[in-house]
């Protein structure tokens, strides 16, 4: 499986006012890409990110592939479902998954 590592987030001039409908701020989405996430692929080339905010609130941001290597472009972020907060949770405490992991030693 792909790992999904974003190096480059692409905020088009529209996102930040669509995320805003869901009470979400562009900060808040870097706070999760920035920690500890997991992903599922998504439709249509995109990935759910599904991670915690500092505040610990839960989020799953929606990302579309781009051609250039670790880049994606932020479609939307939304609350996280019941079912996204316990799939981060199994991921994360069972130390498996394919969360994103510091590795410097």
């Amino acid at each position: 499986m792909k790992e999904v590592i974003v190096d480059t987030l692409i905020i088009e001039e529209d996102r930040p006012a669509h995320i805003a409908k869901h009470n979400i701020i562009i900060d808040e989405v870097l706070e999760v890409l920035t920690g500890d996430y997991v992903y599922i692929a998504g439709r249509e080339n995109r990935w759910l990110i599904i991670g915690k905010t500092a505040k610990k609130v839960f989020l799953t941001i929606v990302l579309g592939e781009r051609t250039e290597e670790n880049t994606y472009g932020l479609i939307t972020a939304r609350p996280a479902s019941r079912k996204e907060r316990s799939f981060y949770i199994a991921y994360t405490t069972q130390g498996g998954g394919e969360e994103n992991e510091d590795k410097a030693s």
